[in-house]
């Protein structure tokens, strides 16, 4: 799914009030007394006047030291217990990296130390762990709470909310209701060399997924508000202590309160241009016992440029349970809400929720009219989790003069009975998918369907065009390729599983894949081969990021560096070989391009920022463009590579390479894998390869090591001299020189040899090391050798020298 960059812009200060969904008078009154009594108290975040003196105390929370050399003013006790304190003295935070390149590097880039240090004059402590305890025996409390920490207490939940969309009241609230274990743990400081900064230690990982996208298991995180990109910069991510005593961490989602199974959603767009009114109807199981309390993202899209999030976010107006009312906080500038039940769930206890939302979410392009999209085509509805599959119902409610195009099957189109200017569009998406979206528009539908060559049942086709008098659009173009590309992956991933594909008119210069629906951009020569990619590309996310969605976003090439291949491998068949190569060539250009900062053109190559493995974080203020660069290309080429290992070196095929991607897609079909899940199916078939044999390899966990895990673009080599032998064979023997590569790399690297007739072989040396020696034998005299021209290994630059 191509997006651009998030466009995150200037955040104004602004009032903060709580929206409460409050309980209608009846005999089902009174939901969670408690817990609104305890979200309030933790909201109010009122210091109790009592305060310690400390004198070199230090809290150690995993990898970071905090000491403390002041005054700390504690919180009043909320349901008995001490959630917060405000310090204001001398004070010093220590964190080191761990053991990973990457993590050290990204603190030397960003901060100019291998360390992450700083002093501090003030900090303020929101937590549901033992804190409060290090502080010492708790005073009697009495008398007036200090004005500046108080100050302190109330800016702290309000900044957190500006800059990240993370309600931390919420969070302890959450933590407390639900008995979690171990607790929370927040810190803010200020008035040291580092400026304002932040940390968090969630063990539920929930601030880490919902509020940073981080979902690979990491519970601390340590970042600073960045004025630059408007945004919060992670400066460091850590796992917990008996993670890294174990040597192995459980993903994220180990930690989601519940399983969404199945959405119902009436959406009433019939006021587009000024709020969109959803009732959705949650079917879910929860996944850990005792749950009270529910977190749910939403508009965590929305970026902070005028004031986005806090003007256009979905706002909760009322939830329910079996037709009881809940309780629902939800703050300005939240990107989510939180949903207090009556009582604990039970483990596998189904949970049904309906939540009614409203909100200025839908969006007017400005470049075309009466064409409009939800401001964040992924998060305009409630969600939990990351990627969390579930099945939709879709009724949208929209002006009879525009038409919706949504994913799945459209069950019906017809006259709104309660309202004549008005249309009822119901879709259905039966597969589990990990999101949807919409588009309303004057659109046009034009028809056809996919015709199969085994002989299956034929698939709808639609195309969402606009008239010709918005704009001229080849509809006869986009349904031949989409028809042509649907079926050019099937026959090289498997099956196309759902009952119908289709796109719609998208007038940004971008495209996204959803699965059945893909939103295409407008194109002024729809013959320029980039197109003929773009929609490929687009294409591949049915397999790559729907059928087989990413784990966690370390995994993201998964889904973008594959597509990313699938398009251009499409383009070489559909416009031509030399398109191929040129797309090829610009992936590997875009490695060296140097990195873009905040103030102009960085120093270096993006290809050195960082391993593949880092999904989202490898884009910094000092790294633009990386994420792109990597995931996208650096993905492609790695996936290229694979294709060179798994094919048939004794005919040319690749077929082998292609049954291993339809294996790895009928493994993972409707769920997540991650890398490893993808290096253990290559594996499994490297094993019975040619090129397995002819080296002695069982495994290819090498070359995932060297370029999923870690950063070097090497250049090769080839010197070679033939010698004619008694035997009429011809020997070819010589040095491959490896450079900018550690000692240890290891390559396979393609050689062809061209002979009298137009003929061709295709052959192979091992690289090992910064240089080894080869000896090849061939039947007879090649009129050239080359080191791979095709340019199937990722590299920096390959030479050949020999008579």
């Amino acid at each position: 799914m191509r997006t651009p960059s998030p466009n995150l812009a200037t955040l104004l200060a602004c009032f903060f009030f709580m929206l409460l969904v409050a309980p209608s008078a009846s005999a089902q009154e009174s939901p969670a007394p408690k817990e609104k009594q305890i979200y309030h108290q933790l909201k109010a975040f009122s210091l109790s006047g009592s305060s310690v003196e400390v004198k070199g105390l230090v809290l150690k929370r995993v990898r970071t030291q905090i000491t403390l050399n002041g005054t700390v003013y504690l919180s009043q006790p909320v349901n008995g217990t001490i959630t917060g304190a405000v310090f204001i003295g001398e004070g010093k935070l220590v964190a080191d990296t761990p053991a990973n390149d990457f993590e050290r590097d990204n603190v030397k880039r960003l901060l100019g130390t291998d360390v992450v240090e700083s002093d501090f004059k003030t900090a303020v402590f929101r937590f549901t762990d033992d804190t409060a305890s290090q502080f010492g025996p708790t005073p009697a409390g009495g008398g007036a709470a200090n004005d500046r920490a108080q100050k302190l207490a109330r800016e702290m939940d309000e900044r957190m909310l500006r800059e990240i969309g993370a309600n931390l009241p919420a969070r302890l609230a959450i933590s407390m209701v639900n008995a979690e274990k171990p607790g929370f743990f927040f810190a803010g400081f200020d008035g040291g060399k580092r400026g304002r900064f932040e940390m968090v230690l969630d063990h539920q990982n929930r601030i880490p997924v919902a509020n940073f996208g981080i979902n690979a298991g990491e519970k601390g995180l340590l970042w600073a508000y960045n004025s630059y990109m408007y945004g919060p910069e992670v400066w460091l991510a850590f796992y917990s202590n008996e993670d890294y005593e174990r040597g192995a961490v459980q993903y994220s989602d180990a930690n989601d309160q519940i399983d969404i199974k199945r959405y119902r959603m009436d959406v009433d767009l019939r006021e587009h241009q000024q709020r969109v009114r959803l009732n959705a109807h949650i079917e879910a199981e929860p996944k850990q016992p005792n749950v009270r309390a529910v977190a749910f993202s939403v508009g965590e899209g929305l970026g902070e440029y005028e004031n986005e999030r806090l003007k256009k976010q979905m706002r909760v107006t009322s939830a329910r349970r079996n037709g009881v009312d809940l309780t629902v906080v939800q703050e300005d500038w939240e990107s989510g809400f939180t949903v207090f039940l009556t009582e604990a769930l039970k483990t596998r206890e189904p949970l049904e929720l309906d939540l009614t939302l409203e909100g200025d979410f839908v969006t007017d392009t400005y470049l075309v009219k009466h064409c409009y999209f939800p401001r964040s085509n992924t998060s305009w509805y409630p969600r939990h989790g990351y990627l969390d599959r579930a099945t939709f119902d879709l009724t949208f409610r929209h002006p009879k003069q525009l038409h919706v195009a949504s994913v799945g099957v459209r069950i019906s189109e017809s006259a709104d009975p309660e309202d004549k200017e008005a249309l009822v569009s119901k879709y259905e998406m039966s597969h589990p998918v990990s999101l949807v979206t919409f588009a309303l528009g004057p659109f046009e539908r034009h028809s056809d369907s996919i015709k199969w060559k085994q002989g299956n049942a034929q698939t709808p086709l639609e195309f969402n065009s606009l008239p010709s008098g918005y704009r001229v659009i080849r509809e006869d173009f986009f349904l031949a390729e989409l028809s042509n590309a649907i079926k050019h992956f099937s026959s090289l991933f498997g099956d196309y599983p759902y009952p119908i594909f289709g796109a719609a008119y998208h007038p940004f210069p971008f495209g996204q894949g959803f699965a059945t629906l893909l939103l295409l951009p407008p194109s002024d020569n729809p013959k320029k081969y980039k197109y003929y990619a773009l929609i490929a590309h687009e294409t591949a996310h049915q397999w790559w990021g729907n059928i087989v969605a990413w784990r966690t976003y370390r995994d993201q090439w998964l889904s973008e560096g594959f597509a990313e291949y699938s398009g251009i491998l499409y383009t070489g068949l559909r416009y031509s070989p030399e398109a191929k190569n040129a797309l090829l060539e610009e992936l590997r250009l875009s490695l060296k391009e140097p990195p873009v900062t905040t103030t102009g053109v960085g120093k270096g190559r993006l290809v050195d920022v960082g391993p593949l493995i880092l999904g989202h974080r490898l884009a910094t203020s000092k790294t633009q463009g990386a994420y792109q660069a990597l995931v996208y290309s650096k993905g492609a080429l790695v996936l290229r590579m694979l294709h060179f290992m798994l094919s048939d070196q004794t005919n040319g095929s690749g077929e082998p390479f292609f049954t291993m991607m339809t294996d790895f897609v009928e493994r993972y079909r409707n769920k997540t894998a991650s890398s490893d899940d993808f290096r253990k199916v290559v594996n499994e078939h490297f094993a019975r390869m040619p090129l397995a044999r002819e080296y002695g390899m069982t495994n290819l966990n090498w070359l995932f090591a060297q370029s999923v895990y870690q950063t070097a673009l090497p250049s090769y080599e080839m010197q070679y001299k033939m010698e004619d032998q008694p035997d009429k064979t011809v020997l070819i023997s010589g040095t491959i020189t490896q450079q900018n590569a550690p000692a240890d790399w290891l390559m396979i690297l393609p050689v062809k040899y061209s002979f009298d007739g137009n003929q061709e072989a295709l052959g192979s040396v091992l690289a090992r090391g910064p240089s080894n020696a080869f000896q090849v034998r061939l039947p007879k005299r090649p009129k050239k050798v080359e080191l791979d021209p095709d340019r199937w290994i990722m590299s920096d630059k390959v030479s050949t020298k020999g008579n």
